[in-house]
């Protein structure tokens, strides 16, 4: 049976507020639905153990979300979990850590390779630079050690 975005939103909501109570971590979790899916904002006491290791475990529980829900849902719905903002001050910074390799590469003309990083941080490495016509990005490694190349274009 596919649920409607609310009822997915509930039951989401339910599991990792069970989830991270069964971890002992004081966090509250609270839901939105928008165009691009459904985010549950978590906040609380613990949001450092949280976001720690570069948001480890809040990529984690996102992923196991996704990974429970996306099937259920009646449009292919996507979950995105964020903590105090994480994600989009994420985004920023990624975008210029972009801008700032690509500027590198465009001087030395050899190639920059990124930190490893989940495909949601390599996608807005990818998107920052691809209007550009002098570098190109791929993306290299496997599981948690892929990482994106900034090479000179040919």
């Amino acid at each position: 049976m596919k649920l409607e975005r609310d009822e997915l939103a509930m039951r989401a909501t339910q599991f990792v507020e069970n989830l991270i109570r069964g971890m002992g971590l004081e966090l509250e979790v609270s839901a939105e639905s928008n165009e691009e899916g459904i985010r549950l904002e978590l906040r609380g006491e613990d949001r450092g153990l949280l976001l720690a290791n570069n948001a480890r475990l809040l990529y984690a529980l996102n992923h196991l979300v996704n990974q429970i829900y996306y099937r259920q849902s009646k449009d292919g719905c996507n979950f995105l979990l964020d903590c105090n903002n994480y994600r989009d001050d994420r985004a920023v910074e990624l975008r210029l850590m972009a801008i700032k390799a690509a500027e590198k590469v465009r001087i030395s003309g050899m190639k920059v390779t990124m930190q490893p990083m989940p495909s949601s941080e390599r996608r807005i490495i990818h998107l920052t630079l691809a209007d550009t016509e002098d570098v190109t990005t791929q993306s290299e490694g496997g599981g948690r050690y892929r990482r994106v190349l900034i090479v000179p274009a040919k």
